[in-house]
């Protein structure tokens, strides 16, 4: 995958017509291909930018406060799916704030 591909993944599924975070408020559960996608494009983006100073602005755009993004409504999924959707919020929230790590400034 390259670093554009990544890119797009991750605007696509975070902020796009198929965003994750859509799918789960509308009680469509979770792609877990376009999860395993997405995750796979920030752990990519994080070796990339590891050691550079910035970050595209839509980049950083689509995690801010992504944790506030994962809210569901009660008694749309089962206790066992919750788990695993809390689990996968987890993981990206986690993920993203490997990415942002770093002191690194936003590029405009």
């Amino acid at each position: 995958m390259s670093k554009e591909d990544a890119l797009n993944i991750i605007y696509n599924y975070i902020l796009g017509e198929d965003s994750i975070l859509v799918s789960l408020r509308m009680g469509d559960g979770l792609n877990e291909q376009h999860y395993s996608q997405l995750i796979e494009a920030m752990k990519l983006l994080t070796k990339e930018y590891k050691d550079k100073s910035e970050v595209p602005k839509k980049l950083a755009l689509c995690f801010v406060d992504i944790s506030n993004f994962f809210y569901f409504n009660e008694g749309i999924y089962s206790s066992e799916v919750q788990d695993r959707l809390e689990n996968a919020v987890h993981e990206i929230s986690q993920v993203a704030n490997e990415l942002f790590e770093s002191n690194m400034d936003i590029q405009q």
